[in-house]
């Protein structure tokens, strides 16, 4: 059960507060995986791998039903902070706007973008709660992040550059940001069961059109967080055009903090050697000689 209680401890805090709280970490990540333990392979490990790479001295903690708590072990041992916990998702909204919206939970159990729904909750509320950096899985950290706050990256710019499209893949903001609890806000009084991109993507494009930009809102250009759409994604999993792939490439390396290669669309293909999704996985990676069919 995705909304599983796992609290914790005779010190009354979760355990997640525990962890934050004995690590000293220099910057917090969240992660959200939902779906079967078997099917983390090696290109969603390299996610973790990245962050840690940058930020070694920075916590994460991947809320997760399916992988089991001792799955980042290796990490562990390493010296690396990094634990999996059960979401527990009422305590995670208490307070917030999103109670409201879990009174429903029986009903909304029902849509069949239920699990899409409740890790959007989850990440939202994460945030609010204790701050820091939420990523999708289907991420690869290449740069450091702890000088961005209150951020949400775009994904689709206008003929002048100017933001079309927001993503919440990547949301880095500050504990009690006012920006995620109207988001929080907007997800409940608006909530629909039948759609996938109303309470997810686009939500954060919505709320960010009626919020002042500022200190609590900066939108990053396409090249931090998305600098290649969904649309032409696939072909940089492949050898091919070798010119126009080292040039985006170069472009990433001085641009691009991280990159969503949108899983959604490319989780079946292989990425070829030459290609420049080879590349980005291999080259931000902690364990880089491990090696699979999708990595």
């Amino acid at each position: 059960d995705v909304a599983t209680k796992a609290r914790s401890t005779a010190s009354g805090l979760s355990r997640v507060e525990e962890f934050l709280a004995a690590s000293n970490c220099s910057l917090n990540f969240f992660l959200a995986w939902t779906t079967a333990a078997n099917k983390f392979v090696l290109r969603y490990r390299r996610t973790i791998e990245s962050t840690l790479k940058f930020h070694p001295n920075g916590c994460l903690v991947v809320y997760s039903p399916t992988l089991e708590l001792n799955h980042f072990q290796v990490f562990w041992d390493m010296g690396y902070n990094i634990i999996v916990e059960r979401p527990d998702v009422p305590y995670l909204i208490a307070g917030t706007p999103a109670e409201k919206w879990y009174e429903g939970i029986e009903e909304w159990r029902k849509g069949q973008y239920f699990f899409s729904h409740i890790t959007e909750i989850i990440r939202l509320a994460t945030l609010f709660k204790y701050g820091g950096v939420y990523l999708d899985t289907d991420v690869i950290v290449m740069q450091d992040l702890h000088d961005l706050h209150n951020v949400v990256g775009t994904e689709l710019a206008g003929a002048r550059g100017e933001s079309k499209v927001l993503n919440g893949a990547v949301l880095l903001f500050d504990r009690g940001s006012r920006f995620i609890y109207e988001a929080m806000v907007e997800f409940n009084t608006t909530y629909r069961i039948d759609s996938w991109g109303w309470n997810g993507p686009e939500l954060v494009t919505r709320v960010a059109g009626r919020f002042p930009r500022g200190a609590e809102l900066r939108i990053l250009p396409t090249m931090a967080f998305y600098p290649i759409h969904w649309a032409k994604v696939a072909k940089y999993f492949r050898d091919e055009d070798p010119e126009d792939q080292h040039i985006v490439w170069s472009q990433m390396a001085k641009e691009t903090y991280l990159f969503h290669y949108w899983n959604k669309i490319t989780k079946k293909l292989v990425p070829q050697p030459g290609s420049l999704m080879y590349k980005v996985l291999n080259n931000y990676c902690l364990m880089c000689n491990d090696t699979s069919t999708d990595g």
